[in-house]
């Protein structure tokens, strides 16, 4: 239990919550990263079968997520800055080299520390949600417009909804409704609510409960709705969405260089076959151009957006066998 629970204060006084399992012998350490509106916990099952194949996993709390800072001042979420909190976990588990695995908007933040701290990964794997390419720019109405022609429905519908002065006081005061929205029972429900403009923020004014997906027990739905209860939660978890909608992230990542951007290492990504929003047949678009050393790419049939959870075999031997390949 001494791995688990573990607390680390950065240099500029941010707390992170994380579980540190080192690896055994000689072999590598796995860094998972998250999603939202997650936590590390996400990830219990591949840190079973990472560790009981003899690798080390570290696996934090975002700032703002979980047991971690609650941060509401949008500046906090600079992710340069944030990279460097990465880098200085690490530092403080003296863990020289990772393979970086990130989900959903893990993904946002495993490619900018990627790009500012290369020299940390032996290996990157991107689940649901690819690399993003810091410095260039993220078209949310471009990318709308885009689905809306080609798919049928606009992608992402919530990220306005997220950018909104009350986003925090309507998903708080319908927290139940939020968790059922962002955990579907079916993938459609995404199309019509989620991505949907106006989608979310009726879904939620409606207080919409819906029975629990198969791969998700009343337990963990409990430990969600208490992490997601904390004072500030959900307006810290709110500021990653906000501070890339207003640019706070431009005068970091403006001056990089396609140079910069590009990665040195094998890249795996991995999606749900199902997944409505972050779909499978988009994951390596940003990938591809930037993955100077190959990359790979699995998509699992019958999965939607929570692929370690609703999958979990198949992501784990999947980790395994691109650290072996």
């Amino acid at each position: 239990m001494a791995f688990f629970d573990k607390r680390f204060t950065t240099n500029d006084g941010d707390t992170y919550a994380y579980d540190y399992l080192p690896a055994r012998e000689d072999k590598v350490v796995f860094l998972l990263i998250h999603g939202y509106p997650s936590s590390r916990h996400d990830w219990r099952y591949q840190v079973t079968d990472l560790t009981g194949a003899g690798y080390g996993v570290i696996v934090p709390d975002c700032l703002g997520y979980g047991d971690s800072d609650k941060r509401v001042d949008i500046e906090a979420y600079r992710l340069k800055r944030l990279s460097g909190h990465f880098a200085e976990l690490l530092d403080y588990e003296n863990i020289k080299q990772v393979v970086g695995v990130a989900h959903d908007w893990g993904s946002m933040l495993l490619s900018r520390v990627v790009v500012w701290h290369p020299e940390r990964f032996h290996k990157l794997v991107f689940l649901s949600a690819g690399y993003t390419a810091p410095g260039i720019f993220f078209d949310v109405d471009g990318l709308n417009v885009l689905s809306q022609s080609q798919l049928g429905y606009m992608q992402l519908g919530y990220w306005y909804f997220f950018n909104s002065y009350d986003a925090e006081d309507i998903i708080t005061r319908n927290l139940e409704s939020f968790f059922h929205l962002a955990y579907p029972n079916n993938n459609d429900i995404w199309i019509s609510s989620l991505a949907a403009i106006n989608g979310t923020r009726s879904w939620l004014t409606a207080n919409t409960i819906v029975p629990l997906p198969p791969w998700l027990g009343a337990e963990e739905k409990a430990r969600w709705l208490r992490i997601n209860s904390q004072k500030h939660a959900i307006a810290a978890s709110l500021n990653y969405y906000r501070s890339l909608m207003r640019g706070t992230q431009a005068s970091d990542e403006d001056p990089l260089t396609d140079v910069e951007r590009t990665l040195k290492v094998p890249v795996l990504g991995i999606c749900g076959s199902e997944d409505k929003v972050t779909r499978a047949d988009q994951i390596g678009l940003g990938i591809k151009p930037y993955a100077s050393k190959g990359y790979t790419e699995k998509v699992l049939e019958g999965a939607g957006h929570w692929v370690m959870l609703e999958k979990r075999e198949e992501v784990s031997s999947a980790l395994l066998e691109f650290l072996a390949s």
